[in-house]
């Protein structure tokens, strides 16, 4: 049985509408109302509607566990990642032109690494390269089993780079955290795990051997 609409002032949108006013992708939204940070209710047709404060952009924040944080950027990081892959920027597609069995490896090995860029984030300091360097593997393997070309592969990293770029960012813009500076330690920290999968990837590739191998 649907919810009855609340009775007050305040707007209650679609969740596409609610998504473009306050900044942040439907399945960021989604996650938001999921864990009660954004107030619903659903149609006698089953939709959702989502709750805008005229007063505020943002939902009102509340204590939450700290994986909580993690889980929803690593959310937000996968929704932006479908749509860039299943967009039209020159590297999507060039990936949309590989084949069914390579497409569906690279969703697997994108969704690992951006699970990883997440957890470097949350570990701070740790030294997250053996990992990385175990995940680069796993892409070079991508590449020679599927006989994936060196312009798919960058393509692969670019994609996934801009996902979890877009998703930092959207998680800065939509709950007011991390600050300046530390938005650019996340983006910093990113960037390396990305980084050092791609220098690692292409010495896989090319020598079977990780940069630390070479030293």
């Amino acid at each position: 049985m649907a919810e009855s609409k609340p009775k007050d002032a305040k707007r209650w949108l679609s969740l596409r509408e609610a998504s473009k006013e306050m900044g942040v992708s439907p399945q960021t939204l989604r996650a938001w109302a999921n864990e009660g940070r954004v107030q619903t209710y659903r149609t006698p047709g089953g939709h959702r509607r989502f709750q805008v404060d005229p007063a505020a952009t943002t939902p009102t924040r509340s204590p939450r566990r700290s994986e909580t944080r993690w889980r929803l950027l690593e959310h937000s990081a996968l929704g932006q990642l479908h749509l860039l892959l299943d967009g039209q920027s020159e590297s999507a597609q060039l990936l949309a032109a590989l084949a069914p069995t390579a497409r569906v490896t690279l969703r697997e090995r994108a969704r690992d690494l951006i699970r990883l860029g997440v957890e470097s984030l949350a570990r701070d300091e740790t030294d997250m390269r053996g990992a990385a360097d175990a995940l680069a593997r796993s892409f070079a393997d991508w590449q020679e089993r599927e006989g994936i070309g060196p312009l798919a592969a960058f393509a692969a990293l670019a994609v996934i780079r801009r996902a979890f770029a877009a998703a930092i960012v959207e998680y800065a813009f939509g709950l007011g955290e991390p600050g300046v500076d530390e938005l650019n330690r996340w983006l910093g920290r990113a960037n390396d795990i990305i980084d050092r999968v791609c220098l690692s990837m292409v010495q896989y590739g090319v020598e079977g051997q990780s940069p630390d191998d070479r030293k």
